[in-house]
């Protein structure tokens, strides 16, 4: 009997297909694979198309239509759903005046300023293909939240994802150094006498009859010295 030259099964002299795969004896293609590779296609066409709208209805969400300009003299920056990002030496800032989209995205509506030393914490949720990231900035009095109106919240695009990283380990550096320097003791800071204060002291002391005229003798000598 021969074997099946696609999986090695025994076969039927007068067989025509294998038993087990599906292979036509005459060596071509297994029955059902056209089929199987055709729908196969069409799903990753499917899948491709949609990714695709996905991708052109985030790009104009957040703008990218736009000629956004990066600000002078920042950091770091990118271009949100809600707003843009602008990360500086001693600040962020958020403009969620951009669009009517970002406007109510963000809730908001304007241009905020948060200073380092206002940040309780930051929070990062990567982009992948079919979801796009988040950057959230805790502030005092204002609880961390996953809803997208939030004005210390800006989703972005995968495209974003180095750029978020970036931001991510910046930020967070600046707020572990904010707060070791508060957790640092204070210097005591000790006001040097002056020789004259010593001597002045010493005398009075004498006259009270704390120290002898000896002792208070050594005293003036080493005062007049440092003087």
């Amino acid at each position: 009997m021969p074997f099946c030259q696609n999986c090695g099964t025994q076969i039927e002299d007068d067989a025509k297909f294998c038993a087990s795969c599906g292979t036509p004896t005459d060596g071509s293609a297994p029955a059902g694979n056209a089929e199987n590779e055709s729908t196969g296609s069409i799903l990753g066409d499917i899948k491709k198309t949609g990714l695709g709208f996905k991708k052109k209805m985030d790009n104009y969400a957040h703008g990218e239509h736009r000629n956004i300009q990066r600000p002078e003299g920042c950091l770091y920056f990118m271009n949100g759903l809600q707003g843009t990002l602008a990360i500086y030496e001693d600040y962020i800032e958020f403009d969620f005046s951009g669009s009517a989209v970002k406007k109510y995205m963000s809730g908001f509506g304007g241009v905020k300023k948060v200073y380092y030393n206002q940040i309780n914490s930051i929070q990062k949720r990567d982009a992948t293909d079919m979801v796009n990231g988040t950057i959230e900035f805790e502030l005092p009095g204002m609880a961390a939240s996953a809803f997208s109106q939030n004005e210390n919240l800006i989703t972005y695009l995968p495209k974003y994802q180095d750029e978020a990283d970036k931001i991510y380990d910046y930020v967070d550096k600046k707020i572990l150094e904010i707060n070791q320097a508060k957790t640092q003791p204070a210097q005591v800071v000790q006001n040097e006498v002056s020789p004259m204060a010593k001597l002045k002291e010493a005398k009075e002391l004498l006259d009270l009859g704390v120290i002898t005229q000896e002792e208070f003798d050594e005293i003036k000598a080493k005062c007049l010295a440092d003087m």
